[in-house]
Order: structure tokens, then sequence, then C-alpha cells
């Protein structure tokens, strides 16, 4: 599918409890789609940049719902990218539920709720398992000069299509949530399910004295 950027703002500065960022918004026709995409970038990007493809996700984003680590994981690659000293989020603000949609992300949401997986709600509601695709994430790295990349994900598919597009992937790094005991089953249907890399603590049995 061919992709093309048609309009950018310009950057402007923007500060969070994490640091300074530069928002630049991006509108992006992927064959007769046209949707807004975002760039978060914070300080000069060298040679290896790291990067993180976000797709928003509005319950944990904004209102801190904590059945999913989606906030956190934004928030830790935040952290990651200032203390690294640059970096880039492209942030995607219509792929809701892997691409469904929010209001099909609250049916499946109902659905998990009478004990169906993720992917089994999806299913249920006739959707795929997965409908978002990258090639926008990758024409915009690339109008930022963007070449080799450390990419922050447990998605491996993000990485293949990065690949696919021309960028060279120096390093994968998971960003995953394992502090969170609550996310334990979520984070596991992901790598299930999903095929996430994700790596987790073995339980530990409590020891009765």
């Amino acid at each position: 599918m061919s992709v093309r950027i048609l309009e950018r703002t310009g950057a402007i500065r923007m500060r969070t409890p994490f640091g300074e960022f530069s928002l630049e918004a991006f509108i992006v026709a992927e064959g007769a789609s046209i949707d807004t995409h975002l760039a978060v970038v914070h300080g000069q990007l060298g040679d290896t940049v790291p990067v993180r493809i976000n797709s928003a996700c509005l319950t944990s984003e904004v209102f801190g719902d904590d059945r999913c680590d989606c906030a956190w994981q934004l928030e830790e690659t935040l952290r990651r990218i200032v203390a690294e000293g640059s970096g880039v989020v492209l942030y995607h603000q219509n792929q809701e539920g892997r691409g469904i949609g929010l209001f099909r992300k609250i049916q499946s949401y109902r659905l998990m709720s009478e004990g169906l997986t993720t992917n089994e709600a999806f299913a249920a509601l006739g959707e795929p398992t997965d409908a978002r695709t990258y090639a926008a994430a990758a024409s915009i790295l690339d109008l930022l000069g963007v070449r080799r990349v450390r990419l922050i994900s447990n998605n491996p598919t993000k990485a293949r299509a990065l690949r696919e597009a021309g960028l060279e992937i120096v390093e994968v790094a998971e960003v995953v949530g394992a502090h969170n005991p609550a996310w334990r089953s979520y984070l596991l249907s992901k790598a299930q399910d999903f095929g996430h890399t994700i790596t987790l603590p073995a339980r530990t049995t409590p020891v009765v004295s």
C-alpha cells in the first residue's frame, strides 16, 4: 500500500513530567485512508535512535485504567529516551484496540469481563487479531532522517515492518511491566496469543511456616 505524507505542522515544544520534547503532527495517506500521526522527539537524533511506535490506549493513558500496561509502557519509554539523551515516540491516535477502534475495543472489554481472552473477544466481534500497519511510522522516521533504530517494543511485527521498509534494527529492547502482578495474565496473553516477546519472572510460592 502506498504511503504519502501530505502535510506536517512543524515542531512545537512540549514540557512533560519526564523532560522536554518537541511535538509534530503529520497528515498521512495510506491508500485511500487519511490519518493524523504524531512524532514526539527528544534531543538531537544521532546515528542510532531509540524509537517506540505507540498505539493510543485512551482507557489507560487518559483515565488510568489498570487492566493493561499501555500507559506505563509509554511513560517508561519517555523516561528511557530522556535518560539516553535522544529518541522518538511515534504516536498513532487511531490505532486503539490494535486497530479495531475505540468502540469495538470497549465491546471487547465487555466480552473479556465475561471470561474471554482478548483474542477470543476480537474473534467473537468478527475483528482481526491485529489490524495495525506501520508503513506510516516508517515513512515519518525516514522524513526525520532516522535510518538505524533501537526499537523499544515487545512486538516482533513492528520490528519486521520497519526492516521491510528499509530501516536497520540494531536492537529490540523489551518494555515489560513485570513489576505489577495485576498485569501478569494480560502479559501472558500477549505473549501466547499475539507472539509478543515478553519475559516475566517465575511466580514464587509463599513459604508457610
